[in-house]
């Protein structure tokens, strides 16, 4: 059994494995990122655990591996290996595939990591046997990748779907990217946890999202309207992309996903108050989970 090495670079953690070809991880490594510290350090931690990770291949396999598969955030031309604009990691126009191939010593295949994760979960999870699947972890931000037919669909200047820049005409919350009203303001997992520290009383500790939305379920006043913006933006994305793409199933991952039904069933009546003549897909939940990185990595290096 040949295993693939791979790494998922994020914000927290990069993450190193070995992936088997049926999808399941079977080494596991890891290090803090440290994206304050620059890209050549970050930069400098992939190589390390990619020489790691390689090393850990031949061993297995008795022969060095064709490539290691690496994912990053961000604006990305997968073609030149360049990762045009990141903004948690303040990168412009960084050369991040012959940057790793110096310092790991193998081939590099680079992918956008939210992309990758929507093939892992189209290859060995939830979105398996669907013939149009939006894959859209919901995290610090949100974004989504769109398989069709088993190929990952790329716009005309090769992005994903930035389903977290959809427009909200009820919302004035100021984003990064210098508009105002993108959903990912108001329902991504950090705005949630975001909102509820401005809405909260004086004295209450900051609290991360799972926690507001635990609060909210609860009927907290202060964490039940924030959870409700959640939804109701989520499904007006979600909506506006069935309209416009057909999905026969939207898969739900990142962090906000371990809500489970907390989240799916309340999103599911939001998307379908809103549809008429369309057709309602399966609104399910992610199930690789944290893996879906590392193995959507490897299979962009030939899994």
């Amino acid at each position: 059994m040949v295993l693939i090495p791979a790494i998922d670079l994020g914000g927290t953690l990069i993450k190193g494995a070995l992936v088997t070809p049926d999808g399941r991880v079977a080494e596991r490594r890891s290090v803090p990122t440290g994206a304050a510290e620059g890209w050549n350090a970050v930069v400098d931690r992939m190589g390390a655990l990619g020489r790691a990770m390689v090393q850990l291949a031949r061993d297995h396999n008795g022969q060095a591996p064709n490539a290691i598969g690496v994912t990053v955030p961000g604006l990305l031309d997968e073609a030149t290996g360049v990762a045009i604009q990141a903004v948690n990691f303040d990168w412009t126009n960084l050369p991040i595939r012959p940057l790793l191939e110096q310092r790991i010593g193998v081939p590099i295949v680079v992918s956008h990591d939210v992309a990758a994760g929507a093939l892992a979960e189209h290859r060995f999870g939830a979105a398996q046997g669907a013939q149009a699947a939006v894959v859209a972890p919901i995290g610090t931000g949100i974004a989504a990748g769109l398989i069709y037919r088993g190929v990952p669909y790329r716009g005309g200047h090769g992005r994903i779907v930035e389903l977290g820049h959809v427009p909200l005409a009820w919302s004035d919350e100021p984003c990064g990217c210098g508009r105002t009203g993108c959903l990912e303001r108001v329902a991504s997992a950090s705005a949630i946890a975001r909102r509820y520290a401005r809405l909260a009383p004086a004295g209450r500790p900051a609290l991360e999202a799972k926690d507001v939305v635990a609060l909210a379920l609860a009927g907290d006043p202060v964490a039940l309207p924030v959870w409700q913006d959640a939804i109701r933006a989520l499904g007006e994305g979600f909506a506006r992309l069935v309209t416009l793409l057909d999905p026969d199933r939207i898969v739900i991952g990142g962090g906000l996903s371990q809500a489970g039904e907390d989240l799916l069933a309340p999103l599911r009546q939001a998307i379908q108050g809103l549809l008429t003549f369309q057709v309602m897909p399966q609104v399910v939940q992610a199930s690789l989970g944290s893996d879906a990185g590392v193995v959507g990595a490897a299979i962009g290096a030939g899994l």
